[in-house]
């Protein structure tokens, strides 16, 4: 599929994974993030192109980044944001996801964010809704604003989206169940990176090939090769809930440590989604030149401004056009 999911009112478009967007609004977001960079080195980092529209966001887990970025994103170009706590919420009395929705929409909300545990929840909602819907993560699915911020980030490090085809790029750590792995897998894949998976047999996928990737089971035989290591946040209460892997054997297999480091490629680059838990996937002080991890959370506002500017623009110059150039 190519193009943003469409929905029943023009102008509005839900994002809810990666195949959602052709590859050249993929390259049209990465240029609306740069717009917006410049325009913060410039210190300008708020503009009113959505000064009509209202945000929503609607998050069954709990994410306190995620959820900040997309507040900062809106606000800063000018949107209301109505945050929705679920757990004080009717939905902790019982009311149906679709009922809930139904009330963000009569509150007047244009797009709505949603993280929910069941995979497919953002996609059911944009069926039901004529809002725009956008994934903040569902499940063990996808999590694709993360993954543009991260395709931004490297964009910028190698100067030119172009210049990723010649990249390798290890995802290590937990890839059975993280959504960050399989959209960004998924978005380097079609700009020609060369993708591995790499973590312990319990943590990995059944087809990494369907995910466009290669895998490993040993981080050692690929930290020396890659252009950029890419670690995943350990998730350690699903650890304890039935994995083999201990921390411990994870740690001494799988930990960006400072004997793996010095054997990296002089000029890769580490990644991480944050937040990091020192001492588990990552145990040694990186020079600034060498990791992206700080630029991760600046570019994740940036790209769900872009995002957020792609969706509901049209809608919002609608409305001002049905109420006349100087508004009600």
């Amino acid at each position: 599929m190519t193009g943003l999911t469409s929905n029943p009112v023009p102008g509005r478009r839900s994002l809810t994974q990666i195949s959602d967007l052709s590859d050249s609004e993929i390259v049209d977001l990465l240029g609306r993030a740069e717009i917006y960079r410049k325009q913060e080195l410039g210190t300008r980092r708020f503009s009113d192109e959505l000064k009509d529209s209202v945000v929503a966001t609607l998050f069954f887990e709990g994410s306190t980044r995620t959820r900040l970025s997309f507040t900062l994103a809106a606000e800063r170009l000018g949107a209301r944001v109505i945050d929705l706590a679920v757990s004080a919420s009717s939905v902790s009395k019982g009311e149906s996801l679709k009922d809930t929705c139904d009330t963000v929409s009569a509150l007047g909300a244009d797009a709505v964010v949603v993280r929910h545990p069941n995979e497919g929840a953002p996609l059911q909602i944009a069926s039901w809704t004529s809002l725009a819907v956008v994934n903040a993560g569902d499940g063990c699915h996808e999590h694709p604003t993360q993954a543009l911020g991260d395709l931004f980030s490297l964009s910028s490090a190698f100067e030119g989206v172009g210049n990723l085809a010649a990249k390798k790029i290890a995802i290590v750590g937990d890839i059975l169940h993280s959504r960050v792995a399989r959209s960004l897998s998924a978005l380097l894949g079609r700009f020609g990176s060369k993708v591995v998976l790499v973590g312990p047999p319990d943590m990995m996928v059944d087809r990494p090939s369907a995910l466009g990737a290669e895998f490993s089971f040993d981080l050692d035989e690929v930290v020396g090769e890659v252009d950029v290591l890419y670690l995943l946040r350990i998730q350690r209460e699903r650890i304890q809930g039935g994995y083999h892997s201990s921390i411990d054997s994870y740690t001494r297999r799988f930990q960006l440590d400072q004997k793996r480091y010095l054997r990296m490629a002089p000029k890769s680059i580490v990644m991480h989604p944050g937040p990091v838990n020192r001492g588990v996937e990552l145990a040694v002080k990186l020079p600034e030149e060498r990791s992206l991890i700080s630029e991760q959370v600046r570019n994740g506002v940036l790209m769900r401004m872009a995002v957020f500017s792609k969706i509901l623009a049209t809608a919002s110059d609608d409305r001002r056009s049905q109420r006349g150039v100087f508004g009600d």
